[in-house]
């Protein structure tokens, strides 16, 4: 009769543990793919100065002093061979406030955009600047200080 009760016991224990093991990820993850992302989301804004003296509070709305930059105006990303990549649009200007200055700045946020070359080429408008590859792909913001 002990012998019964002890085949019963580790009948019911090999559901158990196949459940936690599956729970773990251990159970069917040699199908699941090791490959990084190819891609990722570019994230970062436009910044033009506002005149001095400006008290709207951060968050308010605003628009730019320079003509080519305005909410819906595409953002252009390329690689360093002027090869597009990907595109998006500016947000909508809202005010930001510093130590030293205060600013209208235009949000941006690109999904999709490749990976495999060292910079990426930002354009809004007729201006552009080049950033490092590596820091965007780390999240790190892409900002476009405009001035004049």
């Amino acid at each position: 009769m002990r012998h019964v009760f002890r085949r019963a016991g580790c009948l019911l224990a090999i559901p158990v543990l196949m459940g936690g093991l599956g729970g773990c990820g251990f159970v069917g993850a040699s199908g699941a793919g090791h490959a990084k992302p190819d891609t990722f989301i570019l994230r970062g804004h436009v910044t033009v100065a506002v005149p001095t003296g400006d008290t709207r509070p951060t968050g308010a709305a605003c628009a730019a002093t320079v003509p080519d930059i305005v909410a819906g105006v595409p953002v252009k990303v390329s690689g360093p061979d002027g090869h597009l990549l990907a595109t998006g649009n500016l947000g909508d200007g809202v005010i930001a406030h510093t130590d030293s200055a205060t600013s209208c700045e235009f949000p941006f946020q690109i999904a999709g955009v490749p990976g495999g070359v060292d910079s990426y080429d930002i354009a809004v408008g007729s201006h552009s600047q080049r950033f490092p590859a590596k820091s965007l792909r780390e999240n790190a913001a892409a900002i476009l200080t405009i001035t004049g």
